[in-house]
C-alpha cells in the first residue's frame, strides 16, 4: 500500500513538473512572434512606415483642388463728416455701420510643369523606402533574436556538458575514496578529485550566470519583463542546403539594403523632375462664391449687397530668379550621382559579405562534422579511462587529462553548432528571406 502511494506521488510530481515545464517552454517561432508584436524599435519603424504611407496621397502631391470657407463681420461707430459737390453737407456723430462677408474659395493647379506628377512618384518612393526601412530593422531585430535564442541553447548545452563532467568527477572521487579505504590508492588522488570537482562546479555556476544574462537580453528584445522565466529548445537545428550561386542570384533580387539603395536613386530622379518644373509656367483655376453686405447710417451709400460666383484663371512664369533654379538642377544631378555611388558601395559590401559568410558557412559545416566525431571519441575515451582507473591500470592524472579533453570537446561541439547556425542566419538575412 505504501509503495503504491509513493508511486502515485512520484507520478503526480513528474506530471506536474512536465506540465510547468511545457508552459514555460519558449520556441524560436514564439520568440519571433512576440518580438514582432512587442519590440519597441519595430513598433517605431512600423509607425514611420505608416506615416510615409499616409503622406502618399494625391492631395499631398498637389493634384487636388483647395477649398476654403471664409466669413467675417464687423460693427463700427464713427463720427462722419461729408461735403458733396452739390453743396450737401453731412455731419453726424455716433454713425453705425455693419459689414458681413462670407465666401467659398476654390484654387486648383491645372499645370505646374509636371511637378505634381513627380511629387506623387516621389511620395510613392518614400512609402516604398519606409517599408524597406521597416523590413531592414525587422531583419536586424529577428537576427538578434535568433542569435540570442540559440546562444541560450548553446549555454544550456554547455551546462549539460559541465553537469555530465561533474557526474564523472563524482564517480572518480568515489573510486579514489574506495581505493584509499582498501589500501590500493592514495590520498592525493582523493584530494585532486575533490579539487577538480569543485573547479567544475564553480564553472557551472559561472555558466548559469551567463545563461541568466542571455535570458535577460532576450526578454529585452521581446519587450518583456526581465523576470519572465522560460525554457528553450534542447538542440540547435542546422540545415546545410544553401548554395552560393543560388544565393548570389537571390541577393541581387531580394537584399533589402540593395533595394533601398535602388529606391533612393529613383527618389533622386523624382526630386530632379520637381526642380525642373520651375522652368515651366504655372496655371491655376480660381473660383469663388461670395456674399457681401454693408450698411451705413450716413454717407453716399446706405446699403451695399453683393451675391454671386466668380471664375478665373491665373498664369505665372518665373523668368529669372538669380540662376537659383539652374543651381538646384545641377545639385539634383549631383545627388543622383551620389545615390548611384551609394548603390554601388552597397552592392560591393553585400557581395563581399555574401562571399565571406558563405565561406564561413562552408567551414562551419566541416568543423561541426569534425566536432561531432571528436565528441563521440572523447566520450569513449573517458569511459575507457574511468574503467582503467577503477581497476588500477591508470592514475588520476591520466583520467583528469582525458576528462579535460572531453570537456573541451563538448564545448567545441556546442560552439560549432552555434556558429553554424549564426552563419546560416546571416546568409538568410543577406538574401532577404529571414522574414517569411
Amino acid at each position: 500500500m505504501k509503495l503504491s502511494k509513493c508511486f502515485l506521488i512520484c507520478l503526480f510530481n513528474l506530471f506536474f513538473v512536465n506540465l510547468v515545464s511545457s508552459q514555460d517552454q519558449l520556441t524560436l517561432e514564439q520568440a519571433i512572434d512576440i518580438g514582432l508584436k512587442n519590440n519597441y524599435d519595430i513598433s517605431i519603424v512600423k509607425n514611420n512606415a505608416a506615416i510615409a504611407s499616409n503622406n502618399n496621397s494625391l492631395g499631398n502631391a498637389g493634384m487636388l483642388p483647395k477649398i476654403d470657407l471664409q466669413a467675417s463681420t464687423g460693427i463700427a461707430n464713427n463720427a462722419t463728416k461729408q461735403e458733396f459737390s452739390s453743396g450737401l453737407t453731412v455731419d453726424k456723430s455716433g454713425v453705425q455701420s455693419n459689414n458681413i462677408n462670407a465666401g467659398v474659395y476654390l484654387t486648383w493647379t491645372l499645370f505646374d510643369g509636371f511637378k505634381m506628377f513627380a511629387s506623387h512618384k516621389r511620395l510613392q518612393e518614400l512609402e516604398s523606402m519606409g517599408m524597406l526601412s521597416s523590413k531592414i530593422l525587422i531583419e536586424n531585430t529577428l537576427s538578434k533574436i535568433i542569435v540570442t535564442y540559440y546562444d541560450i541553447v548553446r549555454q544550456k548545452q554547455l551546462i549539460i556538458g559541465l553537469s555530465e563532467n561533474i557526474s564523472i568527477s563524482e564517480v572518480r572521487l568515489k573510486i579514489a575514496e574506495t581505493k584509499l579505504n582498501i589500501g590500493s590508492g592514495s590520498k592525493l588522488d582523493v584530494l585532486q578529485a575533490k579539487v577538480d570537482k569543485s573547479a567544475q562546479t564553480s564553472n557551472l555556476y559561472r555558466q548559469t550566470t551567463t545563461l541568466s544574462d542571455l535570458k535577460l537580453n532576450l526578454n529585452q528584445l521581446l519587450a518583456r519583463n526581465s523576470d519572465v522565466e522560460f525554457e528553450v529548445s534542447e538542440i540547435i537545428p542546422v540545415e546545410f542546403q544553401l548554395k552560393y550561386e543560388e544565393l548570389k542570384i537571390e541577393v541581387q533580387k531580394n537584399n533589402t539594403d540593395l533595394l533601398f539603395a535602388q529606391r533612393n536613386i529613383e527618389l533622386s530622379n523624382q526630386l530632379l523632375k520637381e526642380t525642373k518644373s520651375q522652368l515651366f509656367p504655372k496655371l491655376n483655376f480660381n473660383a469663388n462664391y461670395l456674399f457681401a453686405r454693408s450698411e451705413n447710417q450716413a454717407g453716399f451709400t446706405l446699403l451695399n449687397q453683393n451675391l454671386g460666383i466668380n471664375l478665373g484663371l491665373t498664369a505665372s512664369w518665373n523668368i529669372f530668379n538669380g540662376f537659383n533654379t539652374n543651381n538646384q538642377i545641377k545639385n539634383s544631378h549631383l545627388q543622383i550621382e551620389n545615390a548611384d555611388y551609394e548603390y554601388k558601395i552597397a552592392k560591393l559590401q553585400v557581395e563581399q559579405a555574401l562571399l565571406s559568410n558563405f565561406r564561413k558557412y562552408q567551414d562551419d559545416q566541416k568543423i561541426l562534422a569534425l566536432e561531432e566525431e571528436n565528441a563521440k571519441l572523447a566520450k569513449e575515451a573517458v569511459d575507457i579511462a574511468l574503467e582503467r582507473f577503477r581497476i588500477g591500470s591508470s592514475n588520476s592524472l591520466e583520467l583528469k587529462e582525458i576528462q579535460r579533453s572531453y570537456d573541451e570537446a563538448l564545448t567545441r561541439l556546442s560552439d560549432a553548432r552555434y556558429n553554424a547556425k549564426v552563419s546560416e542566419t546571416q546568409l538568410m538575412k543577406l538574401n532577404g528571406k529571414l522574414i517569411k
